[in-house]
Order: structure tokens, then C-alpha cells, then sequence
């Protein structure tokens, strides 16, 4: 397979080339596409060139890693192992675990969801736009009329993201719970999901007051049947003091944390388990609870692809991880993201938000990880 796209991605290239060159495609440069503020659709509305009438624009690139979560690499640690060959979706035994992948509401053009059987995705991100303000992505406004469609279009059940890997947290914005408990609750009138989700990365984490507030907050809007997770990033050694610190701020102030979701920095498959083994030691140490409570308070969200240099997640990985996931019986596996779970038409070796820069089968990591 991987011989034969890569003879079409040559073909192809040799047919611009000749159109190229007798004047018939005029090359672009960047190739980036500009997302301003959307109109009614969600598409990018038009924006004379250089215009400053306050709109603002999300740019996309190939090999941007602006929307991909990142996560530094102790420099220390030994390159991350690359499987030998890609393994296809096979049984594993035990339950079948909740499969949740990440979702980006600004995607453009929207991922087309209904094309899978999953049962419930992880919509993101809320973030603070322009002060005390909830909006995804820190760009349109959480009520957007074309952010609630797309909410209300997903097929199954929604878990709403708050923060992410590059937004800023509303807690950080918000400088009183009350203000920040009246954003949360904008953000839950306008989807109304089946759970909550906050990814909150290192620089989020340090923020003491913010953690604290987000605490005080998230007491006072939770439901007994909404369940809520904490996504943090996981490092080889587990989880940073400053990531136990936040859980255990929310577990002295009684708010519920359903699912303690991590995010591996480190892409095979191998080593996120071992990671993912740390930290089951430091949450059975903060939680007081057995071994098999523990796993199935857990999640584990692979950045799947090419996620850096010499840091690649393939789908021998995911088969890994999901038959290591069953037998602990963990409580989440999940993935970043939708989007990226194709293969690159012509490059098959970059980091890219709209492609697994790898040479597989569209849709092949969802398969594995939801156990089809």
C-alpha cells in the first residue's frame, strides 16, 4: 500500500510540475489556510487584506503543531521506539473500554463524524477569549450559532473540553469564581454534553491561584450525573507535582473527578505504558484506592502519528496500547484527534493537524482503539 500511494504522490507531483511549467497552475505560497472569524456556517468569512476591524484569524498550516498538543522530552530519555511494521485491528479480550477521541470545533472543513461507529467524542476547546470571556479556541464565542450545530450534529455523546494544549484557561482569566462559575455555565447552557473535560498543560498547572479558583468553581456547577475529567500531560516518570497538585486541590475541595486522562509526551507504545504505570502508583498513593479502582479511574490519550522528531505513535502502537489498556481495565482511551487519523497525500513523514503523517488506512487508529 504504501509503495503504491507513494507512485501516485510521484505521479502527481510530475503532472504539477508540467502544468507548472507551461503556465497553466500558478504555484501558492505557505499553504496555509486562514480561518477568521466565522459567518453563520462556520466557513471563513472574507477579510479585505490588511483589515483591523477586530477580527480574528486561526491559521492552519501542513506542518503547523499549533492545535497538536506538544510536550517536551526530558533530554535525558532515549529516543522514542518506532514498531517495525503497523499491525491491523484485532479482538482483545476483556470489557471494551470508552473510546472518546479529541475533536476541534474550529476544524476546517468540519471532520465528518458520522462516517464511524464511536459513541462519544471530546469536543474542544473552550478558552478564554479576549478577558473573562468562555469561547472556543479563544475565537467564537462559546453560543456561536455554528458551534452549537456542530455540537448538536455529533453522533453520540458530546464531553465538552475546557483550556488545551495552547489556549488559556478560563480560570486563569477569570479573576473571581463567580465570574468564572458564569462562563462555565455559558459553556454548559450552549451544548448541554453528556461530561466535562478540563487538558490543562504544565503552564496551566503552575498557576496556584488559577487551580484554586477553578476548584471553588467546578464545585459549585457540578452534577451528580455529569462526570468530569482532568486531562494532564504524562511524563517518562509519571506525573509532575504540579499535575498532583491540581488533583488533589479538586479532591479536598469535593469536586468528583471521574477520569484522570493523560497525555503521553513520550509516542510509542511501550513506553506510554510504563509512563502510564508511574503514574498509577502516584494516583493510588493521592486517592487511597485498590489497584483495579485505580486503572479505572484512568485514560490514556496518544498523540497518534508523527508527533515530533523520532517520536511517531503507529498503529502497531495503538494495538499496544489498547490490548495493555483491556487487561488493566482502564477507564478511557481516547486519541488527538479525529482529524489526524488519514494518511498525508504526498508527504508521509511531517507532523501535520490534518493528517497522521504515516502511510496507513484512513480511520485505522479509530478501529484499533475502540476494539473493531
Amino acid at each position: 500500500m504504501g509503495r503504491h500511494r507513494k507512485k501516485q504522490s510521484r505521479q502527481r507531483r510530475r503532472a504539477r510540475i508540467a502544468l507548472v511549467a507551461a503556465g497553466l497552475l500558478v504555484p501558492l505560497t505557505g499553504g496555509a489556510v486562514v480561518f477568521a472569524a466565522t459567518d453563520g456556517s462556520g466557513a471563513p468569512a472574507a477579510q479585505a487584506p490588511g483589515a483591523t476591524d477586530g477580527a480574528v484569524r486561526r491559521a492552519y498550516t501542513g506542518g503547523s503543531s499549533r492545535s497538536r498538543p506538544t510536550a517536551q522530552t526530558p533530554a535525558s530519555s532515549p529516543p522514542a521506539r518506532t514498531p517495525a511494521a503497523s499491525a491491523s485491528p484485532s479482538p482483545s479480550t476483556g470489557p471494551r473500554i470508552g473510546f472518546a477521541p479529541y475533536a476541534d470545533v474550529l476544524s476546517w472543513p468540519p471532520p465528518d463524524l458520522s462516517k464511524t461507529d464511536v459513541k462519544a467524542y471530546t469536543m474542544g476547546f473552550v478558552s478564554a477569549g479576549g478577558g473573562c470571556s468562555a469561547a472556543w479556541g479563544g475565537l467564537s464565542p462559546v453560543d456561536a450559532a455554528f458551534a452549537v450545530r456542530r455540537i448538536k450534529d455529533v453522533p453520540g455523546k458530546v464531553i465538552v473540553s475546557f483550556g488545551g494544549p495552547h489556549g488559556t484557561e478560563l480560570a486563569q482569566s477569570c479573576d473571581s469564581v463567580g465570574s468564572l462559575v458564569k462562563q462555565y455555565r455559558k459553556a454548559l447552557d450552549a451544548t448541554d454534553p453528556a461530561g466535562l473535560d478540563f487538558y490543562l498543560s504544565e503552564g496551566t498547572l503552575s498557576d496556584t491561584l488559577s487551580v484554586q479558583r477553578r476548584t471553588q468553581a467546578l464545585a459549585r456547577i457540578q452534577r451528580d450525573d455529569l462526570p468530569l475529567s482532568i486531562t494532564l500531560p504524562l511524563h517518562r516518570s509519571g506525573l509532575s507535582a504540579s499535575a498532583l497538585g491540581a488533583l488533589r486541590s479538586a479532591a479536598t475541595g469535593g469536586v468528583r473527578v471521574s477520569v484522570v486522562n493523560l497525555v503521553p509526551a513520550d509516542g510509542a507504545g511501550q513506553s506510554v505504558t510504563a509512563s502510564a504505570i508511574a503514574a498509577h502508583t502516584q494516583l493510588m498513593r493521592l486517592y487511597h484506592l485498590g489497584d483495579a479502582q485505580t486503572w479505572q479511574r484512568m485514560g490514556v490519550t496518544p498523540i497518534i502519528g508523527v508527533a515530533g522528531v523520532d517520536a511517531q505513535f503507529r498503529p502497531a502502537d495503538a494495538q499496544q496500547l489498547l490490548t495493555w489498556a483491556t487487561a488493566h481495565g482502564l477507564g478511557r482511551l481516547s486519541m488527538w484527534t479525529v482529524t489526524r487519523d488519514n494518511p498525508c497525500t504526498s508527504d508521509t513523514s511531517v507532523a501535520s493537524d490534518t493528517c497522521s503523517g504515516l502511510d496507513e488506512d484512513p480511520g485505522v487508529f479509530t478501529k484499533i482503539l475502540q476494539g473493531f
